[in-house]
């Protein structure tokens, strides 16, 4: 099966009470998290604080009485992607932009978001994904230990996992720890686990993080 090219994006916008966003015009496939306030669609409610919506046609959208902090997450065409790259707003707010390989079969991916939480001090055992995402810690702290580097997140921070290179996660010990991510994955994925655990001697330990699935959306 052919593969085609997509970058992955993601960034953020602030909107004031009733005013509309900028750029909202997704070229391909887009996941809307409403990190504060709420949205409106043609006067009528669209998004409520920390709900998420996954759209793949253009949309114009409006923030309610107390504005609104949106975070997006939208998978482009090589074309279209230098577009959006080309205008100034959005290349300054873009926060990640990854290039990524999909099979070309129409439905032969998904697009999966989800929030994954950990009590303190819980961790995620060495392990991999079934393909790459964008994650978003939204509250605690969190360490991501690669093959090569070991970063810390904080509450907004995002960062990107190609699903390949193994990670172990670790949270941080005083509190409660979560992020939303948006994963591509192969079709055959639609309401299954994406994760593969590394080390078999970490197969049958407790797992401490705790799964809460928006969607699991094929490719349209």
């Amino acid at each position: 099966m052919e593969n085609v090219n997509y970058y992955l994006n993601f960034y953020k916008e602030r909107l004031s009470p009733y005013s509309m966003s900028e750029y909202l015009k997704p070229f391909n496939h887009a996941v809307i998290f409403c990190r504060e306030g709420d949205l409106k669609q043609n006067k009528r409610k669209f998004l409520d604080e920390s709900e998420v919506a996954y759209i793949h046609t253009p949309i114009d959208i409006t923030a309610g009485q107390n504005g609104a902090v949106l975070w997006f997450w939208e998978l482009v065409d090589l074309k279209n992607n230098d577009i959006r790259l080309s205008e100034n707003t959005l290349s300054e707010k873009i926060e990640i932009s990854e290039l990524i390989s999909i099979p070309s079969k129409p439905r032969g991916s998904l697009i999966r978001c989800d929030t994954v939480s950990f009590p303190p001090a819980g961790c995620a055992f060495t392990h991999t994904h079934a393909g790459p995402g964008i994650r978003v810690l939204l509250q605690g702290g969190i360490r991501i230990d690669g093959h090569e580097n070991s970063n810390k997140y904080q509450s907004g921070d995002a960062w990107f996992e190609n699903g390949v290179e193994p990670v172990f996660a670790q949270a941080q010990k005083n509190s409660t720890t979560s992020f939303i991510r948006v994963m591509i994955l192969p079709g055959e994925f639609i309401g299954k686990t994406s994760i593969t655990y590394v080390n078999e001697e970490d197969l049958e330990k407790p797992k401490t993080q705790i799964y809460k699935g928006y969607f699991d959306e094929p490719f349209k």
